[in-house]
């Protein structure tokens, strides 16, 4: 069995042959501990649950202004050249009112309308109404100058217009084009007015104290 076997040793190979390698390296050890480090090896069931979403809400808030080590999936799509700068506040203190006072008013609103059987017979009958023009109001007053700075910061209105720097708006501004005679063109958060409804000079209307002073300052982001 010696001979064939030395035959086949030194017999030409024409066929292609397949090689691998493998290198061993050791993982470094993390800068810090990692997300949901603290629920490792415990029972899911068991752990406390949020119940709604307000609290789960607060907690992620806090969560969000915490500096971890690690990247984040938005710094990890756009990267910051300058390092992690905070922007400047270059508008006036807001004061809004606390979740607690917030949420103390919306119950006495409710108590208010499950006392009012006038609100509780148009229900029934489906004849409510809703004023939407109140709501809007109640949302401009108390949270609405918040999401217009949270929607302006997300479509880079700020960084255009002002660099690093912000601002929660203070005075809600309504803006019309009076094109025709019966024809009005309004101006919403996102909406594109032609240049032939841009035409004449806007309208523009805001609530103010009598005897204060106000600015009206027009920019063009695309300059």
């Amino acid at each position: 069995m010696a001979a064939p076997l030395a035959r086949m040793s030194v017999w030409p190979v024409t066929g292609r042959t397949l090689s691998t390698a493998a290198a061993l390296c050791r993982r470094a050890a993390p800068l810090g501990p990692l997300p949901n480090e603290q629920f490792r090896g415990q029972n899911l069931d068991s752990l406390k649950k949020y119940r709604c979403f307000v609290k789960y809400y607060r907690q992620a808030e806090r969560e969000s202004r915490k500096t971890n080590w690690w990247r984040t999936y938005r710094q990890f799509l756009y990267p910051s050249k300058d390092g992690d700068e905070q922007k400047v506040d270059i508008g006036f203190p807001s004061v809004l009112p606390s979740t607690k006072e917030r949420l103390k008013a919306q119950k006495e609103v409710l108590k208010a309308n499950h006392r009012n059987p006038e609100l509780e017979k148009a229900s029934r009958h489906r004849t409510l109404l809703i004023p939407l023009d109140e709501v809007r109001a109640d949302w401009e007053r108390e949270c609405g100058p918040i999401h217009i700075q949270r929607v302006a910061e997300h479509y880079g209105v700020y960084n255009d217009l002002f660099g690093k720097a912000t601002f929660v708006p203070q005075v809600t501004l309504r803006i019309q084009y009076n094109t025709e005679e019966d024809a009005v063109m309004p101006v919403y958060y996102g909406n594109v007015v032609t240049p032939t409804e841009a035409a004449v000079p806007p309208e523009v209307s805001f609530e103010a104290e009598e005897g204060s002073l106000w600015t009206l300052l027009l920019t063009n982001p695309g300059l």
